[in-house]
């Protein structure tokens, strides 16, 4: 059902473990989908892409620190894959693991909010360096567990369900995050400082808390033995295997540049709610309103990404996810109303999520199951340069032109590039 082993006398193990799998999926499928969507609707409350930036901003930030924010969370998740993956290959259950870890990853919201409500007041800088550099940490011990995380997706939801079960989790994010606009609109209009931003974290840290229990019910299946030949890596043994690992997979390696290139999206992101309100004069109330049209762009666009990968894989996905967004850097070249920056920030959202399910897909496509926890730390360390690099292009064109054109067009450049890739990435990888 999931996987097929080349070794023989195998397949009384793979009946079990298929048989396990079935008789747990709806439990599984549904907590997946579930503690996905409370999590990351938990974290519409802080959007990346909309509402840090602009907190930051309000709160004195400068622009590089402002450039960082939609990219601060995926660069502290990228750093330490790496590290660990070695020994996620070697782990007999996954679950134990991501449980603890995962726990402290979300009280880091609840410090933030504290000190946001009660140090902005006498200590606005540290108060101002807590909530900027809270989501790195949060997400550089999130790291850690990543690849143990994806793991476990991977035993526990069929290849043939795991497109549908990342939409389901947008679609539920995209639920909360409805109620999350009108939230952060009321929020904010009453409580337009630090207090206002410390609220909305205490709302991030509720629903992540949520999801927590959530995820704990799933029922990790027991696996399947390794295969009789596979070597017990070391970290540095580990590191010298990636050039080959990478050499011998050609759409795995076409994934690597698809998402490289991607991060050119971030580029014009940082500023993208920033020059809403300065083009409309609205004040940061709007940020839920931009935040409510991306939440029904989620939506609409993963019942409609959920069909798609389902039924041809994760590639058509990449696509048009490459598509909506080249039109929203274009877009946002012209956009002047109120109106032209909702529909940009749906676009947005359509775009990102369409991304996100179609990344989530292609990348158990295109790894080698026997490598698997070393392939996905691979593509999440990849992360950490691009973002970077990313958001020094999009200060230092912030600081020289003090205009989003430049920044909006390198960022089509690149998904342009990327689209291309999209083109001749195969459906599946040759196991």
């Amino acid at each position: 059902m999931i996987c097929v082993f080349r070794t023989h006398g195998m397949k009384e193990e793979i009946q079990r473990f298929n048989n396990e799998v079935r008789q747990y999926f709806w439990r599984n499928y549904l907590a997946h989908c579930i503690e996905g969507g409370l999590y990351m609707g938990g974290l519409a409350f802080v959007a990346a892409d909309s509402v840090m930036p602009a907190m930051i901003s309000l709160l004195g930030g400068s622009d590089w620190l402002i450039s960082l924010m939609p990219v601060m969370a995926l660069m502290g998740t990228a750093w330490p894959a790496l590290l660990v993956a070695h020994r996620v290959e070697q782990l007999y259950w996954m679950k134990p693991f991501v449980l603890i870890i995962s726990l402290v990853q979300r009280l880091i919201y609840l410090v933030t909010a504290l000190a946001l409500i009660f140090l902005s007041s006498t200590h606005p800088v540290a108060a101002l360096m807590i909530a900027a550099f809270a989501p790195f940490v949060a997400g550089s011990i999130g790291g850690t567990v990543v690849c143990a995380w994806m793991e476990l997706v991977a035993r526990v939801i069929p290849s043939d369900r795991r497109a549908s079960s990342w939409a389901i989790r947008k679609i539920i994010t995209a639920i909360i995050g409805i109620f999350a606009g009108g939230i952060i609109k009321t929020v904010l209009d009453e409580h337009p400082g630090a207090e206002g931003f410390g609220i909305l974290h205490l709302y991030t840290f509720a629903g992540l808390m949520c999801s927590y229990f959530v995820f704990a019910m799933i029922r990790e299946t027991k696996p399947l033995p390794p295969h009789p030949d596979k070597p017990r890596r070391t970290f540095i043994e580990n590191m010298k295997s990636l050039p080959g690992l990478i050499r011998t997979y050609p759409e795995f390696r076409r994934f690597l540049s698809l998402k490289l290139l991607t991060m050119g999206i971030y580029i014009p992101a940082p500023f993208l709610a920033i020059h809403a309100l300065e083009t409309t004069g609205r004040g940061p109330g709007f940020l839920g309103d931009l935040v409510m049209a991306q939440m029904m762009a989620t939506i609409a666009g993963n019942i409609l990404a959920g069909w798609l990968g389902d039924r041809f894989g994760g590639r058509i996905l990449l696509i048009i996810a490459r598509l909506s967004l080249i039109a929203l850097c274009l877009g946002v070249l012209f956009a002047q109303s109120e109106a032209m920056f909702l529909a940009l920030f749906f676009i947005f959202g359509f775009g990102l999520n369409f991304n996100e399910v179609g990344e989530a897909t292609v990348t158990l496509e295109v790894v080698p199951e026997d490598r698997r926890p070393t392939c996905v730390s691979i593509i999440t360390a990849l992360a950490f340069p691009g973002v970077l690099i990313a958001a020094l292009v999009s200060t230092l064109l912030r600081s020289l032109t003090h205009s989003i054109a430049p920044s909006a067009l390198l960022g089509a450049v690149t998904l342009t590039a990327s689209l291309l890739i999209a083109l001749r990435i195969q459906k599946r990888v040759s196991q």
